[in-house]
């Protein structure tokens, strides 16, 4: 268990979650990464833009998730930049649509997004499929 104060602070510290790959789990989801992110000493405009950007991280890894599969998220808050890790299991082969509008807006409040897919995997029955970005404190 991590034990989350602001005067600890949770540099470096990996926080992870698992939730069901379902629309109804992202409050829950985006509620952790706002916690986080204002215990870190980010800005509200980056509190708010994370909040987004991890919404969306998050729906798009749902919109392809295999039926009855978990959702993982892992957040590292570094000394200068936030790491957001989303992965799932897809049901079928092919990465999210990078063309999307919420694609559009992950690209553009993040400094970095990538994703990865690998092979079908009969052990969980699926892709196992990633969304990763990163965003920097302080940059206007």
């Amino acid at each position: 268990m991590i034990n989350i104060s602001a005067e600890q602070g949770l540099r470096a510290t990996p926080v992870e979650i698992g939730v069901a790959a379902s629309v109804s789990q992202l409050p829950i989801v985006r509620g952790l990464a706002e916690t986080l992110v204002l215990l870190s000493d980010f800005t509200l405009d980056e509190v708010a833009d994370i909040r987004l950007a991890v919404d969306e991280a998050a729906s798009t890894v749902i919109s392809v998730a295999a039926p009855g599969t978990t959702l993982q998220c892992r957040f590292i808050v570094g000394d200068t930049d936030l790491v957001v890790r989303v992965s799932g299991i897809a049901s079928t082969e092919g990465l999210p649509d990078q063309r999307s509008f919420g694609w559009h807006v992950l690209r553009t409040l993040t400094d970095e997004v990538k994703t990865g897919q690998g092979p079908y995997d009969p052990a969980v029955s699926g892709y196992p499929t990633t969304v990763e970005f990163r965003r920097v404190r302080g940059k206007a």
